[in-house]
């Protein structure tokens, strides 16, 4: 589906990428020449500036090093590097297929995630896999996308991702599964049906799409709701949280997610470790997977840890929250372009 509608009229033809549309439209208002590289091929943009042009790649920049990025892409290596440094890593391993080292593996640890180890996006990841049964299947998935797969111990907490730019923590946002709150009056269908109608938004950038709209014949959306003595056409109470998805054995690339900007909460301490994380990585413009219980207090292996960072971080969820503040990440991304 794509997220944007053309404003031809705003920008010049073949920008339809959202975190180019985002970069143009900044550029603009800071009197950055922008455009594509090749006419028709959106995978480069060329910056001019007052004494130099600068190349990018949406969120990659010239200064990110070929190995930095091989390093995000890997999670083994990446986690390698990152428990080096003392930094909490979910214990792990990696596995080609279904065996009797991933049932130890599963056995110790209760219950782990399943992911391909070099995929991006959340394809193939599998979360809280907790019988033999759900491995299997699970391992199946990851094999789709990729030919070694990652088990790793699944951390309970609060996911949050942590936007490095230039060793600083430009945004944090927490997100969780899409819910609906309950009004005493309308049915749980009737507030799902709301919810899909307000996903989509009207901004400078064309029609952006917040989250995937919620399918209300899929069996997991009713499953969800029964295990809460819920069915579509109950009415639940005024301000009753309604969960839609069960993360229980559910694969992470069909959960739609609300991001909620939560920048100010981060502990000084966390902080610090992204920015370590991303410097051990060399990684200049990063996204960081956290969950832990609270962003607000320092994070440990017992209470937490880092999931994975990402060289291509998305800036939309930052600039367009469902919640909380906006950030100017985009243009923090270019002024450290600028200086750089």
């Amino acid at each position: 589906m794509n997220l944007l509608r053309s404003k031809c009229s705003v920008f010049p033809e073949g920008f339809e990428n959202l975190q180019n549309r985002l970069i143009l439209n900044k550029a603009r208002e800071m009197g950055i020449g922008c455009e594509l590289l090749v006419d028709g091929c959106e995978d480069f943009l060329k910056l001019s500036l007052e004494h130099k042009q600068i190349i990018i790649n949406k969120t990659r920049t010239h200064r990110l090093p070929l190995i930095a990025g091989l390093l995000a892409k890997n999670k083994q290596a990446c986690n390698l590097i990152l428990h080096e440094q003392g930094m909490p890593v979910p214990p792990h391993i990696v596995v080609e297929a279904m065996g009797e080292e991933a049932e130890v593996f599963l056995h110790q640890y209760s219950s782990i995630v399943v992911k391909p180890l070099d995929s991006s996006s959340s394809q193939g990841v599998t979360l809280d896999v907790r019988t033999v049964a759900e491995l299997e299947a699970a391992i199946h998935l990851a094999t789709q996308y990729g030919s070694s797969i990652l088990l790793q111990q699944y951390v309970i907490g609060t996911d949050y991702r942590v936007l490095i730019i230039n060793e600083q923590v430009a945004a944090v946002n927490q997100y969780r599964p899409v819910y609906v709150t309950g009004n005493g009056s309308s049915s749980v269908r009737e507030r799902i049906e709301m919810l899909n109608r307000n996903r989509m938004q009207d901004t400078e950038i064309g029609m952006y799409e917040a989250f995937p709209a919620i399918d209300l014949d899929n069996t997991h959306l009713l499953d969800t709701l029964r295990k809460q003595g819920l069915a579509l056409n109950d009415v639940s109470p005024v301000d009753q949280e309604i969960e839609l998805y069960d993360l229980r054995n559910s694969a992470a690339g069909k959960i739609s997610e609300f991001y909620r900007d939560c920048t100010d909460d981060i502990h000084p301490d966390n902080a610090r470790m992204m920015i370590q994380a991303a410097r051990a990585l060399q990684i200049d413009v990063a996204g960081i997977d956290v969950r832990c219980k609270d962003i607000r207090v320092p994070i440990t292996t017992e209470q937490g840890g880092i999931l994975e960072v990402n060289a291509l971080p998305d800036l939309t969820h930052h600039v367009y929250p469902h919640g909380g503040t906006t950030r100017d990440v985009v243009r923090q991304y270019l002024e450290y372009l600028s200086q750089s």
